[in-house]
């Protein structure tokens, strides 16, 4: 479990996804997957997060929640915003590089989703540069969406 001084740091910004277990990124209807998240000010680490993608018309597509860290049991929660504010997960981070552009997220099942891995990078990392530095695959039904 990673420590919420480590999480403050690695995870606002920009995000691609680079290998996933989750249908929603691997049915062909969403493509590009990202992930933006933005450290909202309090003293308990709050995440503003935005998911966003392309269909395959072209157009940009964003799901926005907000995600609470529970120093208790490492564990975030995400809650919808707008017409999703009835749905929740809950995420936590299993994996982060070094270098802190490299993470492995791991998210309980939710009402609309099953349980799964993603694995994100930022900056110069791709897939197989992922892939040599986790070693061992976080997950046996990764997909890798990006070489």
């Amino acid at each position: 479990m990673a420590d919420e001084a480590l999480l403050r740091a690695t995870l606002p910004g920009e995000w691609r996804v680079l290998a996933t277990t989750f249908p929603m990124w691997l049915s062909g209807r969403r493509l590009q997957p990202r992930f933006s998240y933005e450290e909202r000010e309090g003293s308990s680490l709050v995440l503003r997060d935005v998911v966003s993608y392309r269909t395959r018309s072209g157009a940009t597509r964003r799901i926005v929640g907000v995600d609470r860290y529970d120093t208790g049991t490492g564990l975030f929660t995400w809650r919808g915003r707008g017409v999703l504010g009835v749905l929740t997960s809950r995420w936590r981070v299993t994996h982060v590089s070094d270098d802190r552009d490299l993470v492995v997220l791991a998210f309980a099942p939710s009402l609309v989703t099953p349980a799964g891995v993603d694995v994100i990078g930022r900056g110069d990392v791709h897939g197989a540069d992922a892939r040599a530095r986790l070693g061992q695959e976080p997950g046996p039904d990764l997909t890798w969406l990006e070489d």
